[in-house]
């Protein structure tokens, strides 16, 4: 076909499909505008096909986690990098109302034989702190004996006996407490315990300023809303100082050493050391104001810590060289180990109470030593004899030195490797010597106390004064607290409600944030809606870092030359009475730098949301609520609480004696 012919016949067919098709337009313009939309639809869904996706799944979404996840839903916590772990010293467990058993591990076990722990005797061991703040330790624990013993005992007596065995139970009590406390989780603690509390005091406090005008005002306003939840110790100062006296003979049975509570007079002494001239006046410095905004400024201070000057001193044994005897007579009550073993009547009574104590082999090594002693010191020995001892003291090894052993004592790793290496002719048989004396002086002395036949109890206790001076009322009532809240036993309180509690749980940090954030710093309802929404996202990531904040602030508080620093600041406030106190310029310049660091330490884009003079309003309200004494204490009594519960979980199963604390209430 021609070529002319071919390009025609398609012009025809052009021109034919045009004209069919504006005959269709005519007949059926629906359909015509339908097929046209469709076209266009399909060029826009080749074109953007990937933007239409994005919106469905994104709509997907937000459907399947609405559906997944309700309120008490969490994610975790998302800032891998930060895993804080507690510190684990892995320190002896403590069983002061008995012995753990060697074969089942049960504390009082009556199937096998109880197996000694020394540390039930001498809780110090394995205990070191730097020099530097054992110094200062023992400075303070001088001054108890300097102010409160030595007074009225050196009228008595020249005889040191007496406050040496007073020295050992202070040493016994402080290292109870610093085991106790290497145990607990301090962070976590203060995380979900302490600040939970501190959140009802908060409230108190924003309820007690809806009712005055003035700050002046605040705290009594404040102590009426408490109303019955008033802690017991706030009544009075009397009922403060029978409150610590309480709390004190609780304690006793896992701070004193065993069967020292069987001792009246003493217990009834160290109870009024402790609660009224020791445990008082360290409360009264907690509470004061101005000790409260020296600790503020150190928590909220963002500077660098303050370097220590010096470089840090050497361990040392905790508190020993404050526990050294200074007696140089010797006691006629005191019995040597030689005069028992010489009297068979002594002898067998102390073993009879070394089977009581699960401590025989202690006494059975002694006397294994005292033979293997003598044999060795023979002069021209045998190979034989010499074979047969190298024999013996490979038995006194096993028995008694290796970890396994059921009879195990613990030496000092020095004489265990001496034995390793056979060194038995000079250097072994003198350091056992000296270290089986070691391991029954507690016992001995036990012994004596437990023969002595028991004195009859006083119908009122010995001593019932604050302290032995004649000073009592002037150390009870001052300027600062004066009687507390000042309740007599029979004013009737009515019951306030507790509605933020009833309506919702707080439970870790951002809960508290937020609750703070609405009742104190009353944020808008956006915002608050805006924080309930990250709660599931950020809320566990909030608390990881938190612990982790509060470890390394503790850390710095815990320094060598701060912790020095606060232990001469304590010391300072509870006795040297005869020094001249801070003025009252130095406390408001304090209360000054206190009030511009909690300014500046709000964010600026919190203020941004919240306002400037919100800002200034909630924390004026924060900053009054911590300048009333009374207040403080009363925030301190149900801290200490809550602290004791966790240091000494033991006192959840006498929850009678701990009622019987308030039943004279």
């Amino acid at each position: 076909m021609a070529p002319w012919v071919r390009t025609l016949g398609e012009k025809l067919k052009q021109r034919l499909r045009l004209d069919v098709g504006r005959e269709i337009c005519r007949q059926y313009p629906m359909f015509c505008s339908l097929l046209l939309c469709l076209s266009a639809a399909s060029l826009l869904l080749n074109r953007y096909l990937h933007v239409l996706m994005i919106f469905w799944s994104f709509v997907a979404g937000v459907v399947t986690f609405y559906c997944s996840l309700g309120p008490d839903s969490l994610l975790p916590n998302i800032f891998f990098t930060i895993k804080y772990k507690p510190k684990q010293l892995g320190l002896q467990e403590l069983f002061p109302q008995g012995r753990s058993c060697a074969v089942c591990g049960k504390v009082k076990c009556k199937r096998h034989r109880p197996a000694l722990l020394l540390e039930n005797y001498q809780p110090w061991l394995d205990l070191k702190i730097s020099s530097k703040v054992d110094a200062s330790l023992s400075e303070v624990l001088e001054l108890v004996l300097e102010n409160f013993i030595y007074p009225w005992y050196r009228d008595v007596t020249d005889d040191e006996s007496f406050v040496d065995e007073l020295r050992i139970m202070l040493r016994f009590f402080a290292s109870v407490l610093i085991r106790r406390i290497h145990k607990v989780d301090i962070p976590s603690i203060i995380t979900k315990k302490l600040l939970k509390a501190a959140m009802k005091h908060i409230e108190v406090i924003v309820k007690a300023s809806q009712k005055v005008e003035n700050a002046e005002f605040l705290q009594q306003a404040a102590l009426e809303e408490y109303g019955p939840e008033l802690h017991v110790a706030l009544r009075s100062r009397r009922d403060e100082l029978h409150y610590l006296r309480k709390l004190t003979e609780l304690l006793f049975p896992y701070i004193l050493p065993p069967k020292a509570t069987d001792c009246r007079s003493l217990t009834l002494l160290l109870r009024e050391i402790l609660s009224g001239s020791v445990f008082l006046p360290s409360l009264d410095f907690l509470a004061d104001p101005d000790t409260v905004n020296h600790l503020l400024i150190i928590f909220i201070d963002d500077t660098p810590p303050e370097k220590a000057t010096e470089p840090p001193s050497p361990l040392v044994p905790f508190l020993q060289k404050f526990a050294e005897p200074r007696n140089k007579k010797p006691s006629v009550l005191k019995l040597e180990l030689k005069q028992i073993r010489e009297q068979q009547d002594l002898l067998f009574r102390f073993m009879n109470f070394l089977k009581q104590e699960g401590a025989v082999h202690v006494l059975q090594i002694c006397l294994t030593v005292e033979e293997f002693n003598d044999r060795i010191l023979r002069p021209e020995l045998s190979n034989d004899e010499m074979l047969s001892l190298h024999e013996e003291l490979q038995k006194i090894y096993k028995t008694y030195c290796l970890d396994e052993s059921i009879d195990k004592i613990r030496f000092d790793p020095f004489i265990v490797e001496e034995i390793q290496k056979r060194k038995i002719i000079k250097s072994v048989p003198g350091k056992l010597i000296k270290e089986k004396g070691q391991h029954l002086e507690p016992f001995i002395m036990n012994f004596i106390n437990s023969c002595e036949s028991p004195k009859p109890k006083p119908s009122k206790p010995e001593l019932t004064i604050l302290s032995p001076t004649s000073e009592n009322n002037k150390k009870l009532f001052n300027d600062l607290f004066k009687n507390n809240a000042n309740r007599a036993e029979n004013t009737e309180r009515k019951q306030n409600q507790n509605y933020f509690m009833e309506m919702m749980t707080l439970e870790g940090v951002y809960d508290y944030l937020m609750y703070v954030g609405r009742v104190v710093f009353r944020v808008p309802d956006w915002l608050h809606h805006l924080l309930m929404g990250t709660r599931i996202l950020f809320k566990n990531t909030l608390e990881m870092y938190t612990d982790y904040y509060l470890h390394c602030k503790l850390e710095q508080l815990f320094q060598e030359h701060r912790l020095v620093s606060l232990i001469t600041l304590l010391r300072d406030a509870v006795f040297c009475e005869n020094t001249e106190p801070r003025s009252l310029q130095d406390k408001q310049k304090r209360a000054k730098q206190t009030f511009e660091e909690m300014m500046n330490y709000i964010p600026d884009l919190i203020v941004k949301c919240i306002g400037e003079e919100a800002k200034y309003e909630s924390i004026r309200l924060l900053f009054d609520g911590l300048q009333q004494p009374v207040l403080n204490k009363q925030l301190t009594y149900v801290l200490l609480d809550i602290v004791i519960q966790e240091l000494f979980p033991e006192l959840s199963k006498v929850q009678k004696e701990v009622t019987s604390v308030t039943s004279w209430m």
